[in-house]
């Protein structure tokens, strides 16, 4: 505002802070043990401190939100009352306090008032707040429970002398030394609209009126009165005047101001029967129907009002479900992937308008579930909501909206949301790979630009600009934070947050250390974190009534409502760590069934003996079950604990990746699978997890040495010697570990009476065929196809391979799949799959009724035919071989012609840098081991040397080129290998290169 106020605590009026307009100051509590509140005030000429120049009413500091207050001011002032508006909010990081105390005019066109008083009658309005301690509560009870008052007839003149026992009240309060507080009495005239502020807003919000002539504009306590409840929206009290008169008075939402309107109307006018807003509407309703008329279109039936209906309608969407995929293709290395799947289930939205000028809105969601298919991820889904009924929704949204005249002011008289319990499942995995999901989103613009001497310019004309401005002025932003608080209210009479009940599981996990990723807050938090199992976070519910608060604002409060409680619960998040889950499962099984045990006996007893048996026997029942549970599942967790801290020391990355996916299969085939699972059943697949540990430290023994060698030497052997060892020792221990968690896991599922809940997708990952073999991020969005899924899976042996699918054809003998590594072939009748890599594969053709496909072999060249119905799926299958066209042998080098002949006759053909004909062979076939104990070789350089000088010799004329050249190749391999075996063994691959240039 443009006018200086100052402000005092409450108590402490003698020490006040004066605030310049246009201006902000510190302010500080001068007497801590007074409560947070304080007086606004305008400064007297003489001494501000004056008791006539504070507000009666006080601003509470620990209080967030907005109201409209009146100022005491001089009359030389203003000739108007001064109402100001004063909003309490929490202050942000950048701001060097802890609450922000906004005030601004009411009166300025410029903002939107909180409320208003208009008057339409003839007459004047006198109406104030009564401020009385002595009869507040009955104007409460009147304004609230009896609905609109009906008072007796008001002379159109009344005398402005008090008399009675009027003056009597007064004279006795005086005399105790309680004097009456001032009660300032609003005038309204005829046609007049002010801005309206209470005199004291922590008192009941109910305005008292009376009408008056307009000669007389007083107050006078005898004339009848009628009272307004001005918090409730849509309120209406009733003064009937002479000549069978009525004033009427309401409130009503225009954009984000209430007003308090004063009308006339007669006592069995539709005004008074109808309502205001149904009034509105009709009237609307009836100039577009003279509209009609006067374009000469007929209108069928009567026009007059009392007689007119309101429009009704009503809109249902019952959907059997909804499913939302988001798929991460922004790195261009890697192959565009679903990473998450959301699934709605049975959601239904209803929307009516009813004849009675209302809007109602339900939303019921019975089921909603997060798949997470990022790739090694830990947990199958993200989200889950167990059922708690059938009938019972997950979700379920109400509200009623009462029609204003207004279509864009919203009136609620009751909003409702309610969530059942929710299930959270996270790793570190899967939260790196959001957060790098949604990065790109969350980035300020300034760190996208390109030019960084561009931005650190107008960073630093950006820092020295606020610099340069006094602390004391209002900050530049003020603007926008009045526009927000004064735009978009919306009123709510009932709003009702329901209780929220969260479980939390994050589980640790170590992974490949991204330095790049340390920009971003959230990966140093996950970094950080430990394990932690299902950590319960209970939210209270959040009720309120009779709202008037801009969105942000309110926003704002259910936000602190939530965050709040959030870190109050932080000793129960801590009590969730998963090295604290045995002890408090125990505790927890242990603790039901003692409780049984008490209460079930005393529970019979209410009501006979043989009761009382029955309940001894349940409740003795319940505490050994919950014993025997109790323990078994707290081994089962501490099992299960240390397994994954061992599997950590075998440094073998493939068999952990291996062991993660097996489980999750495992998990996904319990659950998909018969509903009753034996012990036997549960005893194979821990003899299955047992002889997969055995076997996976056997090979170790045998390959780690060798491939470590072969990389780095003889310090590489006995690196990979001593991880062979270690993973020889754990390898068993885990596969031993895992097998007793799933035995023990069947038992205590089998014991315990509560009912387990399967936590598995909905459905297997959507594959995404590439569009393009270059760009592997370019994939193609399809409808969810099963049986490409399916494909998929089996490309990617269950997730445990990293793998990609490309596309997949049905022909009648094979499924034929195209990954990025492989060409599969499996067979329709027997299910047995055929796997070629794609540098195993020399070329493909086209041939009558399919495409050949030609792959070398130990043996040589070899060719499979495959036949298609149509010419439709030919030209499928052949675009799906051609996207790998380049890994392959000789599909990009040879001809056409070639490319058609059979492998057998390559040799006939005249091959470009062969001057004769080639007698038939098949390179491969003399690969035979022998031994050369002739060899000179000094060093690899010596042998390589000697097999170029004998090739060089070698003449394209003969007819045996090829042999001669196929034995020279293999014998190099030979001798390379017989040389370089043991600790300094070094491995050999010979590739000829044939120069047809005629050069």
């Amino acid at each position: 505002p443009r006018w200086t106020f100052v402000v005092a605590q409450d108590g402490c009026l003698d020490s006040s802070t004066i605030i310049p307009s246009q201006s902000s100051v510190p302010f500080h509590r001068e007497n801590g043990a007074l409560p947070p509140n304080v007086h606004l005030g305008t400064p007297h000429q003489e001494v501000h401190t004056a008791n006539n120049t504070w507000t009666n009413g006080r601003v509470r500091l620990d209080r967030v939100g907005i109201t409209s207050m009146r100022i005491p001011t001089n009359s030389n002032l203003t000739k108007i009352p001064m109402v100001v508006q004063t909003e309490v909010r929490l202050a942000t990081k950048e701001q060097p306090c802890a609450v922000v105390v906004v005030i601004w005019s009411a009166n300025e066109k410029m903002h939107n008032p909180l409320y208003v008083l208009r008057n339409t009658t003839p007459y004047t309005i006198l109406c104030r707040q009564p401020l009385q301690e002595e009869h507040t509560d009955s104007l409460s009870h009147s304004a609230t429970d009896t609905g609109p008052l009906l008072t007796e007839t008001c002379n159109d003149k009344v005398p402005a002398f008090h008399c009675g026992h009027a003056e009597i009240g007064p004279t006795i309060l005086s005399f105790l030394g309680l004097d009456r507080i001032e009660e300032f009495v609003w005038i309204l005239g005829s046609g007049e609209v002010l801005t309206f502020g209470f005199d004291d807003p922590e008192k009941h919000h109910i305005l008292e009126w009376t009408c008056v002539s307009n000669d007389s504009p007083e107050f006078d306590e005898r004339c009848p009165k009628a009272f307004l409840e001005v918090d409730a929206m849509g309120s209406v009290s009733t003064l009937s005047i002479s000549g069978g008169k009525q004033i009427q008075c309401h409130i009503e939402a225009e954009h984000s101001t209430k007003v308090i309107e004063f009308t006339e109307s007669t006592k069995h006018s539709p005004t008074a029967s109808g309502g205001p807003i149904l009034n509105s509407l009709r009237s609307r309703g009836l100039q577009y129907q003279e509209m009609l008329k006067s374009e000469g279109v007929l209108v069928e039936g009567d026009t007059n009002v009392e007689e007119e209906d309101d429009v009704g309608f009503g809109l249902r969407i019952d959907l059997p479900g909804v499913s939302m995929s988001v798929v991460d293709n922004a790195n261009q290395k890697l192959h565009g992937r679903e990473i998450l799947l959301a699934e709605f289930d049975k959601l239904f939205v209803s929307f009516s308008q009813t004849r009675e000028g209302y809007h109602e809105f339900e939303l019921r969601l019975m089921s909603f579930q997060v798949d997470n298919h990022v790739q090694k991820s830990i947990h199958p889904v993200l989200i889950f909501c167990p059922p708690l009924h059938e009938n019972e929704p997950l979700l379920h949204i109400s509200a009623v909206r009462r029609l204003q005249p207004h279509s864009n002011t919203f009136v609620f008289r009751y909003a409702a949301i309610r969530l059942l319990e929710v299930d959270i499942f996270l790793d570190r995995r899967t939260a790196e790979t959001i957060a790098n999901f949604i990065e790109p989103l969350t980035s300020p613009r300034e760190t996208q630009q390109e030019d960084l001497a561009v931005w650190a310019s107008d960073l630093t004309k950006d820092m020295e600009q606020k610099a340069s401005v006094r602390s004391r002025f209002v900050p530049e932003g003020i603007e926008n934070t009045l526009h927000n608080a004064n735009s978009g209210r919306i009123y709510f009479e009932q709003l009702q947050l329901h209780p929220v009940r969260i479980s939390f599981t994050f589980t640790q996990e170590w992974i490949e250390w991204d330095q790049g990723a340390d920009s971003v807050m959230v990966f140093q938090f996950v970094r950080g974190m430990a394990s932690i199992a299902n950590a319960p976070l209970t939210f209270t519910s959040f009720v309120v009534s009779h709202v008037f608060e801009a969105p942000q604002a309110l926003g704002r409060v259910i936000a602190t409502h939530y965050s709040s409680q959030l870190t109050k619960q932080i000793f129960a998040i801590l009590g969730s760590l998963a090295i604290l889950t045995a002890p408090a499962d125990f505790i927890s099984n242990v603790g039901t069934g003692v409780r049984d045990f008490f209460y079930e006996p005393i529970n019979g007893a209410v009501h006979g003996p043989r009761q009382f048996i029955e309940g001894l026997e349940a409740g003795t029942q319940s505490l050994a079950r919950g014993v025997f549970v109790g323990v078994v599942r707290g081994a089962a967790n501490v099992t299960e604990l240390l397994n994954a801290n061992l599997v950590g020391l075998t440094a073998d990355e493939e068999y952990i990746d291996e062991r993660k996916a097996h489980q999750r299969l495992l998990t996904d085939a319990l659950s998909r699978g018969k509903t009753t699972r034996t012990f036997g059943d549960s005893l194979h697949l821990a003899g299955a997890s047992v002889a997969r540990s055995f076997k996976s430290g056997a090979l170790g023994i045998l390959e780690q040495p060798a491939m470590y060698a072969s990389k780095h030497g003889p310090v590489g052997f006995l690196k990979g010697a001593g991880k062979a060892i270690v993973g020889a020792i754990v390898k068993p221990v885990v596969g031993v570990g895992d097998a007793a968690v799933l035995v023990m896991n069947h038992v205590s599922d089998a014991t315990s009476t509560k009912r387990v809940h399967p936590k598995i997708p909905k459905r297997l990952r959507r594959a995404l065929p590439n569009q393009f073999s270059q760009k592997l991020n370019c994939v193609r969005l399809i409808p969810y196809d099963e049986r490409a899924a399916k494909a998929q899976k089996i490309v990617t042996g269950g997730e445990s391979l990293d793998d990609i699918y490309y596309g997949h054809l049905q022909i009648p003998s094979h499924l034929i799949i195209a990954s990025q590594q492989c060409l599969w072939a499996i067979d329709r009748r027997s299910r047995e799959p055929w796997c070629a890599n794609w540098e195993e594969v020399s070329h493909f053709s086209r041939v009558d009724g399919g495409v050949r496909v030609v792959v070398f072999s130990k043996t040589g060249l070899k060719s499979y035919t495959f036949y298609v119905d149509t010419k439709d799926d030919a030209s499928k299958l052949y675009d799906l071989l051609s996207m790998h066209s380049e890994k392959m042998g000789n599909s990009s080098e040879l001809n056409s012609t070639l490319l058609s002949s059979k492998p057998e006759s390559l040799s006939r053909h005249a091959i470009p840098g062969v001057k004769g004909r080639q007698a038939n062979h098949i390179f491969g076939s003399c690969n035979i081991e022998r031994n050369f104990h002739d060899n000179l070789a000094k060093d690899e350089i010596d042998l390589v040397e000697q097999c170029f000088s004998r090739v060089k010799r070698m003449g394209s004329e003969s007819p045996t080129f090829f042999k001669n050249l196929d034995e020279e190749a293999w014998n190099l391999v030979i001798t390379w290998g017989q040389l370089f075996t043991g600790l300094s063994s070094k491995r050999c691959l010979v590739a000829g290169v044939i120069n047809g240039t005629g050069g």
